[in-house]
């Protein structure tokens, strides 16, 4: 018998350098650790009135040069742009299935060249556009692949990470993967990680496969294993090659400590075997509270490790050298709401995925 499985819902918010011994004569000193606190500029977002800020739901908000934001809105399927005094610049995009339109867009990004790359989920395509939102094309995805994250990297670069199914003789191949792909190219050029199995032939267990990623202008990209015991951050070139390791002391809370969402990147899918039975199954929980929960990068080159096992939002700021140097906080959202911020390097911004009243996109500072 012939088991199939079929991926069909991307996440799930779950709540719950070498030293030597110093001389007599040398003194260890410590750097100043900087403490900053993020606070809302300003907002994008109206509950009535002029439909061009009247957004439904926000499954990506990037940052831009210059202090505007792109939102794409998945229930109209467009990308709007912002200037930096938050006045509406232009839209693109759309539902359909015509060239420059989507089906169900899940992630964006803005490539280092200032093209916008968008992430077609059930269109099974990456559309790309101009800085004026003029369609420049699309290229196919290798498999039917759920989105977890999409960064850009170096001028023309973007980082995918997802939880793909491919169809292969054996049968079906799941799991997490990673990879660096050179604008429209279809093929990838890096794949700096990959934890996948034959579903129906081995067991399958999601959790390895779990977690944070971000990347920068520098080219280096950053991923923390979620269900890794250490606080540490792998370090990778463009080329998927291990280049450092930012580590740091590992903050212990047991899960039903936690009282605020946690944004964990659990596959739920659906299985059906050759007589058209489905069950629906979903990977497994970690067994502790992540260390990092999401990663960013700024205009710096400073890595934010966004903390797992923390009571409110808190940052842990390290240099392009792996130094800790600082910590960062907001107190501008709820704790027991589930807020996503994203850090890049033209800025930081904010939104909730299902808001209670009505969408809006948050500029920080």
């Amino acid at each position: 018998m012939t088991r199939r499985a079929i991926a069909f819902l991307a996440v799930v918010p779950f709540l719950l350098l070498s030293c030597g011994r110093p001389s007599e004569e040398e003194e260890t000193v410590v750097p100043p650790i900087t403490i900053d606190t993020l606070v809302v500029r300003d907002s994008i977002g109206v509950l009535v009135g002029d439909s061009c800020y009247m957004l439904g739901r926000i499954t990506k908000a990037c940052p831009l040069p210059g202090g505007g934001v792109a939102v794409l809105d998945g229930s109209t399927g467009k990308v709007s742009v912002f200037d930096s005094d938050c006045e509406f610049v232009r839209s693109f995009g759309g539902l359909g299935e015509a060239p420059g339109t989507f089906q169900m867009p899940y992630e964006m990004t803005v490539l280092g060249d200032g093209r916008y790359a968008v992430f077609d989920w059930m269109g099974t395509n990456v559309s790309f556009f101009d800085q004026r939102g003029e369609y420049l094309g699309s290229r196919r995805n290798p498999g039917l692949e759920m989105p977890m994250g999409m960064t850009s990297i170096s001028d023309s670069c973007f980082v995918l990470y997802s939880c793909p199914t491919y169809q292969t003789e054996d049968g079906y191949k799941m799991g997490y993967e990673v990879n660096v792909y050179r604008g429209m190219d279809e093929e990838s050029y890096s794949t700096p990680f990959r934890h996948s199995f034959t579903f129906g032939q081995e067991d399958y267990d999601f959790k390895p496969g779990y977690l944070a990623v971000a990347s920068g202008p520098s080219g280096n990209l950053y991923i923390s294993r979620m269900c890794s015991p250490d606080y540490r951050i792998e370090v990778y070139n463009l080329e998927g090659e291990p280049v450092d390791t930012i580590e740091s002391e590992r903050v212990h809370l047991p899960w039903e400590d936690l009282k605020r969402p946690l944004y964990i990147p659990i596959a739920r899918f659906m299985v059906t075997d050759g007589d058209g039975n489905s069950e629906q199954k979903m990977g497994d929980t970690p067994e502790m509270c992540p260390q990092v929960e999401r990663l960013g990068v700024d205009s710096l080159g400073n890595v934010w490790a966004q903390m797992g096992p923390s009571e409110s939002y808190r940052w842990d700021l390290f240099s392009p050298d792996g130094e800790r140097i600082g910590e960062a906080y907001t107190e501008a959202f709820p704790d027991t709401v589930y807020t996503r911020i994203y850090v890049t390097e033209h800025g930081v911004v904010a939104w909730e995925p299902n808001p209670d009243d009505y969408a809006r996109v948050y500029l920080l500072k």
